[in-house]
């Protein structure tokens, strides 16, 4: 086996590597939100910064910092870097690499909050986020992923080295026009039950309007389906309405309509209301801005 195993991880990493944009790339974003749930008021600094150099040839690197940080003292963060090697077989990023169910994500974030995007990302993923961000330090792993005309997929695995848990990753995306048809993986093993959440869906980009569907099964020590609808139009070309809708089995349905206003600068103005079935509404505000 050994004999042809070898040859075979040569002739991959000795094929021409594809193609991809050379230097050094930087951006994010930042906000800063208000969150008030009647009897509960949440002050939260929300982040997503990230870098990625490319060569041209074989090496690359990537980098990231995923933080929502409350005024309570809860801290969500997870530091990302990986040396990334770009061959004819895909692209292979080894040391922390951030999760594929985060780089691939196809459908946008849930509602105009962050914090309740973090909160109901148990059942969207993505797990290897969520789960790292209870873990001290960076999380040890590697991803692969590789594009084929309008195919795209890779796989990944992530160590949590406090929790000793394990999570496997992969993913498909298939783009026709606008339309992105997905489905997702995420597998987990640990100290309990395991955990595994598959996810199928589509997303529809056009000029002015946005729709997309995804049906989840979210599996632990029960299994519970989710279905998924987000709609999206631009009223202005500043101005973005989003609607959203999170139903889930046997649990409390998530009713969401959220605006944002953006400035050419990068500065953004959003905020909405979420009607969580059984509970007081939720409203939000929050500005931020875009790198």
């Amino acid at each position: 086996m050994s004999r042809l195993l070898l040859p075979a991880l040569v002739a991959a990493f000795a094929l021409p590597a594809t193609a991809q944009d050379t230097g050094l790339s930087f951006g994010g974003e930042i906000k800063l939100e208000y969150l008030d749930g009647g009897s509960d008021e949440v002050l939260a600094l929300d982040g997503d910064i990230g870098m990625s150099w490319r060569s041209g040839g074989l090496l690359g690197f990537d980098a990231a910092l995923d933080t929502t940080r409350l005024d309570d003292g809860s801290d969500f963060t997870n530091i990302w870097a990986a040396l990334v090697l770009s061959t004819g077989a895909g692209e292979f990023a080894v040391g922390a690499p951030r999760p594929l169910s985060e780089t691939e994500r196809v459908m946008p974030r849930f509602s105009s909050s962050r914090l309740l995007d973090l909160e109901s990302s148990f059942l969207r993923g993505s797990i290897a986020s969520l789960a790292s961000s209870f873990d001290r330090g960076m999380t040890p792993g590697i991803t692969w992923k590789q594009d084929a005309g309008s195919l795209s997929f890779g796989a990944g695995y992530h160590h949590m080295n406090d929790r000793n848990a394990d999570v496997a990753e992969g993913f498909m995306h298939y783009a026709a026009g606008a339309t992105t048809f997905f489905i997702t993986g995420e597998f987990a093993t640990a100290p309990g039950p395991d955990l595994s959440l598959m996810q199928i869906g589509a997303f529809h980009d056009a000029d002015r309007f946005d729709i997309g569907a995804a049906l989840a099964q979210y599996d632990a020590a029960d299994t519970r389906h989710t279905v998924r609808l987000y709609g999206s139009v631009d009223v202005m070309t500043a101005l973005t309405l989003r609607g959203d809708m999170l139903m889930v089995q046997d649990a409390s349905d998530i009713y969401s309509i959220s605006a944002t206003y953006s400035l050419d600068n990068g500065l953004f103005v959003e905020g909405g209301g979420t009607k969580v079935t059984g509970s007081d509404e939720l409203f939000d505000i929050g500005v931020g801005y875009k790198f």
